[in-house]
């Protein structure tokens, strides 16, 4: 809060002394009505520790959650709740956890278990329900991977190579397979598909050679695009394994389709100007590159040099004449590349901001082109950071060129946005520049001792300081890992990185944190404000903010979890004290309430856990059921965009830093084999899937494709026929002889519901298909245990046996598929929803166990060795008025570096994070 006063009060004297009163009161007038938007349309901004980057099958992801207030980093106003979710690479949420915030905090852990998270890449993603009101990047999110042992794995290599052959585009491959061991794919025939998208371009059978190499080409059809093109190889069963499928993306970066696009500083080339012009250089796959050239007029002369400073960025001057085209013509890898830069206007302003040359302002000149300075219009130059407005000024272009030189100080640390407004409330101008007053908390972690020994104790003193040197209180994270297991990726954000930058920018930004790592901090500083001028945007329409009519954001603010909602007669009229009792079996819950006069109720205070379910029973005022309704506001999940980024399997082109953390683990796993006796070699039995209570004739987890409780626990208030359409592959309504049925890949669907046929109770004059669509929309998802699906040849033999040879022993087995289905209320057909009551399974709270540390007594000795990958986690520690904190551990068995990782904030504005290293060695 202390920032906020700060700002209106710089405000305030920049309006006395800029201007006359009316002016004042007219700023004053646009100032109100920005500050009013920005009060109602605050985000929340979210950053996740989590205690390592990546992960491997059946560990536990260990999390710490921050949750800020977007104007004053202080803890929110609005949330006291968080959902936190993993999604997998088709962005299928596999993971959905409520998280309590207290003052902003909240923490937990989430079992990967290995049923539920294969080998492969995932989303991590963490929201407010308030926060979906708003753009979609605020939003919490970044990518980790899954990776399994390395025993048999393969590993493939791979190089692509496009080429014109004739006319033709022609993708030259080579891949290279093999094992942790060292052994080649031998002369093994694969099954290759290639695909763009969802297209299949090609399908056939190759090779490996003696060496392990598969080297093929294919041509890509007229208008296919490299962006989605992949590979599949599946090698086949054996009786050491089964089929084994590999997924390699094509990834291919012509130098011929480097892009570079051009933004004038404020938006627009204005003529007869000098004019400050970023650039940023991407190629295919749409990461920086560095390249350099000129820019030449209409006449082949050039004009200015260009060459981009980091990750393809960069600025240069340019002085455009009228009538007058330019181009800029760039080296990247020897090939000579030109680009059209945008049209120079020959009326406007032109808005410049220099942000480097002085430590203690900001100085910013507005320059009118000759007709806009006669016309003398008066303009708005309005600063924001932070959802809050900062400065603000009224002036004329009659005077001409105007220079603003503005205190830094009227900013706090983070990206600030000037825009130019007419008196129309035009937008005219906009730039954003990057304030950094170096006032994150400063983070000691100090170690009793330089080295440790094999199971040594160690005490790590945390000290928190401003910039000034004074303690600071505050809540801090903190992960200790063991670097020859875990691999530390520098791309990974930190907190100040997150909260302070990239949530105020759009678009991939590559690497952030080294904008702030040590170097030469001219050159990154420059290269900081090449960011701003190339990724800056506007995060609301000003039309919006300064007009008076008012919208209703769509999402309320969830203060706690509350279970919600309405009851109401058979006209839909609300029930005044109609009492409602909430039930839960576990834990054993009951509570009652009463509606108000709307019919409205909510229980508070509750916390739902495991698979909690409660069931809400609501009567009339005269203790009756009939002809009562209920209604309950449920959480609906929101459906993200999928990331833009080519997903890369943990297999293909493995980096040395994850070959050999992973080959670290699976030598730890060897030790501890020979010290307790087990083989390494685990048998891999595939987890069975089963559906509890089912009536299924081929056995427990024997379907071919199976939704359990957890499978369907988060898909909300959807039909089963929804929910069937959506998952199961291949099922659709279709057509033949007139007829409309319900199929999987052409053969017909039966259904069984509770053991129930229910071919045997379809009313005389309705086809099948109808009256399955009514039942199948009438039950919901809630109301269903399990769906089992049955298409292979074993598993429709069993039920044609039964149940269609008997009314047709002509019948043609593989003319039918079957689905069982399973409810909880075991009635099949005849399960009815009973009047005022109400089915509501909820996300549950994500566990708060705590992480589990060894205390080694060398009075009695343990012989099974510690390996472990996580040393030490622990989500809040809490530094005293002091600034000062201790934590504890044991070193494990392994003579190793540790990366000790700390992350934090005072929830009040400050934030901080630092990273050490602790060496142990065997005595």
């Amino acid at each position: 809060m202390r920032s906020l006063y700060f700002c209106f009060s710089i405000v305030l004297l920049m309006l006395c002394v800029r201007a006359q009163s009316q002016s004042v009161s007219s700023v004053k007038q646009q100032i109100n009505a920005i500050s009013a938007y920005n009060a109602a349309h605050t985000p929340e901004k979210i950053f996740i520790q989590t205690d390592k980057q990546n992960y491997i099958k059946a560990d536990t992801l260990w999390f710490k959650a921050y949750v800020f207030d977007a104007a004053t980093l202080g803890a929110p106003t609005k949330s006291g709740l968080m959902y936190i979710e993993i999604a997998d690479a088709n962005n299928r949420v596999v993971n959905r956890n409520m998280v309590l915030l207290t003052a902003g905090l909240g923490w937990g852990n989430i079992p990967l278990i290995d049923t539920r998270f294969p080998e492969g890449i995932y989303t991590l993603r963490a929201y407010t329900n308030w926060m979906r009101n708003f753009d979609e990047h605020y939003i919490f999110s970044r990518q980790f991977t899954i990776e399994g042992p390395l025993d048999e794995d393969w590993m493939i290599s791979s190089r692509f190579e496009l080429s014109d052959n004739e006319g033709i585009n022609n993708v030259k491959t080579n891949l290279a397979f093999i094992t942790n061991h060292g052994h080649k794919m031998f002369a093994e025939e694969l099954k290759a598909r290639i695909t763009a998208g969802r297209r299949t371009l090609y399908r056939t059978t190759l090779k490996t050679g003696v060496d392990g190499s598969l080297a093929f080409d294919f041509n890509l059809p007229e208008k296919t695009g490299t962006e989605q093109l992949n590979i599949s190889l599946t090698k086949k069963r054996t009786k050491q394994s089964g089929e084994i499928t590999f997924n390699v993306p094509v990834i291919i970066n012509r130098d011929e389709k480097t892009d570079v696009q051009f933004m004038p500083e404020g938006g627009s080339l204005i003529s007869g100007m000098m004019n400050h012009v970023a650039f940023k250089a991407i190629n295919e796959e749409g990461k920086g590159v560095d390249i350099q050239g000129g820019v030449y007029n209409s006449a082949s002369q050039k004009v200015a040099d260009l060459k981009s400073t980091h990750r393809g960025m960069g600025v240069f001057e340019l002085q455009p004449e009228i009538d007058q085209t330019y181009t800029a013509r760039i080296t990247y890898h020897e090939k000579q590349l030109n680009f059209p830069l945008p049209t120079a206007k020959s009326s406007g302003l032109m808005l410049r901001i220099n942000n480097l040359i002085s430590k203690d302002s900001i100085i910013i000149t507005v320059t009118p082109t000759p007709d806009v300075q006669r016309g003398g219009e008066v303009y708005y130059l309005i600063g924001q950071s932070n959802n809050m407005v900062c400065y603000g000024a009224l002036t004329s272009s009659g005077k001409g060129t105007k220079r603003f030189s503005i205190h830094r100080s009227a900013f706090p640390t983070s990206v600030a946005r000037f825009t130019l407004l007419s008196q129309a409330r035009v937008p005219l101008a906009e730039r954003i520049v990057f304030i950094n007053h170096q006032d994150k908390i400063k983070i000691s972690v100090i170690a009793a001792k330089p080295i440790y020994n094999n199971r040594d104790s160690v005490a790590l003193n945390i000290i928190a300081t401003d910039k000034d040197g004074a303690p600071v209180q505050a809540s801090f994270s903190l992960a200790v890992t063991d670097d020859t297991q875990v691999k530390l990726d520098s791309t990974v954000l930190d907190l100040p990185v997150k909260v302070l930058l990239t949530n105020d920018l759009k678009g991939d930004i590559e690497n952030p944190g080294w904008y702030f790592s040590k170097g030469d901090s001219l050159t990154k500083a420059a290269a900081l404000d090449a960011l701003m001028l190339t990724q800056g945007w506007i995060n609301y329409n000003w039309n919006e903010v300064l007009t008076p009519a008012k919208k209703n954001l769509l999402y309320k603010a969830e203060p706690a979890f509350e279970v919600r909602g309405r009851v109401s007669n058979a006209f839909g009229k609300p029930i005044e004290k109609s009492n409602v009792v909430l039930l839960s079996k576990n834990p054993v819950i009951v509570a009652d309430t009463l509606t108000n006069a709307a019919g409205e109720f909510v229980f508070t205070g509750l916390y739902p856990a495991d698979t909690v379910a409660y069931n809400l029973q609501a009567k009339n005022k005269r203790g009756k059921m009939f002809n009562v309704g209920i209604e309950i506001d449920e959480f609906v999940p929101p459906v993200f965009s999928t990331v833009q980024q080519r997903i890369i399997p943990p297999y293909v082109n493995i980096d040395t830093g994850r070959l050999k953390a992973l080959r670290t683990s699976k030598l730890y796993k060897e030790e501890m084999a020979k010290i307790t006796g087990t083989q390494l070699r685990e048998v891999q039995i595939k987890a069975k899937k089963a559906v509890k209570d089912s009536k299924s004739m081929v056995g427990p987890g024997e379907a071919d494709f199976t939704l359990n409780e957890e499978d369907l626990r988060d898909v909300g208030k959807l039909s089963l026929l929804n929910v069937i359409e959506k998952n199961v592959k291949g099922f659709s309504s279709m057509g033949k002889k007139g007829a409309i049925y319900y199929n999987i890949n052409r053969a017909l669907t039966v259904f069984i519901i509770d053991g129930v046929f229910t071919l045997y109770f379809r009313p005389d004059g309705t086809s099948y298909y109808q009256y399955m669509k009514g039942v199948l929309e009438y039950i919901a998802a809630e109301d269903v245990k399990g769906v089992e699906v049955m298409t292979s040849s074993r598993n429709q033999m069993e039920y044609v046996s039964e149940y269609i040879y008997p009314r047709d022993p002509l019948a043609k087995f593989y003319d039918f598929t079957f689905i069982e289905i399973t409810t909880y209320s075991g009635n099949g057909l005849f399960m009815k929803k009973t009047p005022g009551n109400y089915l509501y399974r909820p996300p549950v709270f994500a566990s708060t166990k705590e992480f589990y540390s060894p205390k080694y007594n060398f009075k009695k000795p343990v012989a099974i060795p510690d390996t472990r990958a996580t040393i030490f986690w622990t989500p809040n520690i809490i530094t005293g008025e002091d600034g000062k904190a201790t934590v504890s551990f044991y070193t494990s068995d392994k003579s190793v570096g540790y990366t000790v990782t700390v992350q934090g904030a005072d929830m009040n504005g400050l934030v901080g994070a630092a990273q050490s290293k602790i060496t142990v060695k065997h005595e």
